[in-house]
């Protein structure tokens, strides 16, 4: 049987393979004794085995102490925030994010609201590995209260930070394909506050997720289709969980993950200064937009709490990551759809143009993304190789995995956090340069 996935995107397993309850409910009693019987908020996305894993929790939690504040179905950037508001030790999201409906996963909090750093993991695995668990007697041990409003007070968040009239005057008009994910509690709301007329598809949160849930351009076909069917201004796509954002412009087509990142930097750089944090392979035109606005750019290696700690580090005034997760303190430090929807709408109102406008501001590249399983061959040895295939490079920067820098192009190998594979990504002036790259990558290997 295989074994779960381990990182700081949380730990990940395929129900009735890798994820196993015994094994999944000693790294919730490890959190449950590093919370010290602290509260804790815990909220989910829209998988079949959601329950099971939310009764799993239920069960370490109050075995130590801890008082749930349970959200119930809500984004996990929803989970983040209400841990500041409510003022708890930590949370829990129970989903995988983008990964297909088998999987599902637990993702940590810290009491800021962001995801366990490596030393947090690191602790928590060793709490877990020694069984070393906080336990309370039969009258000590904690409960669970029900929150209501957690979406929104992440509306309230988010439209507080925008000009909503501006939005509203413009009478956009959108279509959101949330996939059957939790995006379809909160987009609704979010668009009424903004005055934005949406048609949505695939809101059930009890219906299986209709395609590969990955807001990947090859899985957006039909809300390109029924934005040029309906004369839609754009288009939405949100992956299960919420906290990536795909775009399709008013013509029906998909932009690429990578440029909603680029055009949330955008936005919030019009209106005030500050730095930008990005990971490795996040496009180079967010070298384009920093210079554009003279502000720097901070790169991480991959991995949501790597650019969070970043931005705090730096005080950016945005950061995120190519994969669609857009990352704005001033609503919060954790990748937010419903903020990127909200910075990309505010943009387009502002400067009075079309979707297709606003991302030709910005020279767009080429990226290939594509992946493999690495089998028995142990990734150090292959980085190794593709290291001694790509030294002609300018720059080769052994962070995260391999990346080389090239004068007008890169490519950046290394192993999946949330999968048993290898990612490559390239990115270059045209999709046969890209395309190139990760040839002599799959070389190499």
């Amino acid at each position: 049987m295989s074994k779960p996935m381990i990182s700081v995107a949380g730990i990940r397993g395929i129900v009735g393979g890798s994820l196993v309850v015994e094994e999944f409910l000693k790294y919730v009693l490890a959190f449950a004794t590093i919370m010290e019987g602290g509260p804790v908020v815990l909220g989910c996305d829209s998988r079949v085995s959601r329950h099971m894993m939310r009764h799993l929790a239920f069960a370490g939690l109050e075995s130590a102490g801890c008082t749930i504040y349970d959200i119930g179905l809500a984004p996990t950037p929803t989970v983040g925030m209400m841990i500041t508001r409510l003022g708890a030790r930590g949370g829990i999201a129970v989903t995988a994010s983008h990964n297909p409906a088998e999987w599902n996963a637990y993702k940590f909090f810290d009491r800021h609201g962001s995801f366990l750093n490596h030393e947090q993991n690191k602790t928590l695995l060793e709490i877990a590995e020694n069984s070393a668990f906080r336990r309370e007697e039969f009258n000590a041990l904690g409960h669970v209260k029900k929150v209501d409003d957690a979406i929104a007070y992440h509306v309230e968040l988010v439209t507080t930070n925008i000009d909503t009239s501006m939005v509203a005057a413009k009478g956009y008009r959108a279509v959101v394909d949330c996939v059957n994910g939790v995006g379809g509690i909160i987009m609704k709301p979010l668009l009424d506050r903004m005055g934005v007329a949406a048609e949505f598809l695939h809101v059930d949160v009890d219906s299986p997720f209709p395609r590969n849930p990955e807001p990947l351009p090859e899985n957006l076909t039909e809300l390109g289709a029924k934005v040029r069917a309906s004369g839609a201004d754009i288009g939405f796509a949100l992956d299960p969980d919420a906290d990536r954002l795909a775009i399709v412009d008013e013509t029906g087509r998909p932009i690429g993950e990578e440029r909603t990142m680029v055009l949330a930097a955008t936005a919030a750089l019009e209106t005030r200064r500050g730095p930008i944090v990005a990971n490795l392979s996040t496009t180079r035109a967010l070298d384009d937009v920093a210079a554009k606005f003279d502000v720097p750019l901070y790169r991480t290696p991959i991995g949501e709490a790597n650019v969070v700690a970043r931005i705090r580090e730096a005080e950016a005034l945005i950061g995120g990551e190519g994969n669609g997760g857009v990352i704005y303190p001033a609503v919060h430090t954790g990748r937010d759809a419903a903020t990127g929807v909200a910075l990309v709408l505010s943009a387009m109102a502002a400067k009075g143009m079309k979707l297709s406008e606003l991302n030709a501001e910005t020279p767009d590249y080429a990226m290939v993304k594509t992946k493999f399983p690495l089998g028995k061959v142990k990734f150090a040895d292959a980085a190794k190789r593709v290291q001694k295939a790509l030294s002609d490079a300018v720059k080769i920067n052994l962070e995260d995995g391999v990346k080389a820098s090239f004068p007008n192009s890169w490519v950046h190998v290394r192993p999946s956090g949330t999968e048993p594979v290898v990612r490559i990504f390239a990115e270059a002036a045209t999709e046969a340069e890209a395309r190139a790259l990760v040839e002599r990558v799959n070389s190499a290997i």
